[in-house]
């Protein structure tokens, strides 16, 4: 996470509840010292999926087994984006479990516990080589699974995005080799880097207050994403991502 100062890790008595103490650096945040939605988006995949390695699943050894782990729907509300040098703590935890989708609840606090973000997210497994979606038991032999259903976290449903009418298109962007992850396709944080470099200047300066993704098709090194916009309500738009097979992405951003 771009730390150099140590700082704690442990878990809560129910073996499941991680938490990761961190201070923002300067390579995480804007021009408004504030942690970027790309790096945060980063952040919480990276201390998701140390999570599963400190409780017996690598991606290393997921690999090995012809797994990829894959993010398929993230929300967050941001009551307040981190600052640079703040020291923030994040908490992750995955909760019962669905048929094929595993799911984590998220939060960060600043140093007085107060409650900065709030969201949840839904992960698949696929066979690494076909893409075939694999059943979460696939993973019970390996990890413990919390068998816990917790309470919904603060933030808007991790449902389905609809997409309004009209939409305009606001940009194209090509698949590069440093938007690749281990999976050898896009990152899932990159996506909020194509949006909000797209996103007109008249919100730029605003604050985002919540966040939504649905994840359709990766995007795959040399392919063009074509980003579409609009209005859905108001202080709120709709952004997809659209390649020649189909939508790649539908994203929501409330202000």
């Amino acid at each position: 996470m771009g730390l150099i100062e140590n700082y704690k890790r442990w878990y809560d008595d129910d073996g499941f509840t991680f938490h990761v103490e961190a201070r923002v650096p300067f390579t995480q945040c804007g021009p408004d010292g504030k942690m970027t939605l790309f790096d945060f988006l980063r952040i919480i995949t990276d201390i998701s999926t140390e999570d599963i390695r400190l409780r017996g699943t690598s991606m290393g050894f997921l690999a090995a087994h012809n797994i990829a782990r894959v993010v398929a729907r993230n929300s967050f509300r941001f009551h307040r984006m981190p600052n640079i040098d703040e020291k923030i703590e994040f908490v992750t935890v995955e909760t019962k479990a669905e048929s094929f989708q595993f799911n984590r609840n998220y939060q960060v606090l600043d140093s007085d516990k107060n409650l900065l973000i709030a969201g949840t997210s839904k992960w698949m497994i696929t066979s690494f080589d076909t893409r075939k979606i694999l059943p979460t038991s696939t993973i019970e032999p390996f990890r413990k699974l919390n068998p816990e259903e917790l309470p919904k976290p603060d933030c808007r449903p991790c449902g389905k995005i609809l997409e309004p009418e009209n939409m305009e298109k606001i940009g194209e962007q090509v698949i590069r080799r440093s938007n690749l992850d281990g999976n050898n396709h896009t990152d899932n944080a990159f996506y909020a880097a194509f949006i909000t470099n797209f996103l007109p200047d008249e919100y730029a300066s605003k604050s985002l207050i919540d966040f939504r993704i649905n994840y359709s098709k990766e995007a795959l090194y040399g392919e063009t994403l074509e980003l579409f916009m609009a209005k859905s309500a108001k202080n709120r738009i709709v952004v997809t991502g659209i390649k020649q097979d189909g939508i790649s992405f539908v994203s929501e951003l409330t202000f």
